[in-house]
């Protein structure tokens, strides 16, 4: 009986420690934080934050067509002259950016534009985001 307990435990030495594996934001939950009516604007979103939504958002092939401007704590996304064309890729980068964004703590609300002052580009959409 003693040579069969030290063969289990020099086994479960071997084996190493258990490892628990703690899942990630489900998609009903960020669903749920973009829900979440914005908080005060008390405390700001840092550059990198927004940096890092921008990039991720940026990574979707439906990007592509548009540029994406970070600006203080919101992200404009300019389009080309024919915005109707790419409406509802504009919608996948910016449901992109909130989910980035829920995933992140921050709160975000969008703005819907279709003129631009920019010659060239049409303002599209501005995100705005801030912590609960």
């Amino acid at each position: 009986m003693a040579d069969n307990y030290l063969e289990n435990k020099m086994e479960a030495l071997q084996k190493g420690p258990k490892i628990v594996k703690r899942p990630s934001v489900s998609v009903e939950g960020l669903l749920k934080r973009l829900g979440d009516r914005p908080g005060d604007m008390e405390s700001s979103v840092m550059p990198a934050q927004i940096e890092a939504i921008a990039r991720d958002a940026g990574l979707l092939e439906e990007a592509k067509v548009f540029r994406l401007e970070p600006d203080g704590d919101s992200i404009r996304i300019l389009g080309p002259s024919s915005p109707r064309k790419y409406l509802v890729e504009a919608g996948e980068v910016v449901m992109a950016m909130r989910m980035k964004a829920a995933e992140l703590h921050l709160s975000s609300s969008v703005e819907l534009r279709p003129e631009s002052n920019i010659p060239g580009d049409l303002l599209i959409a501005t995100v705005k985001f801030r912590h609960p």
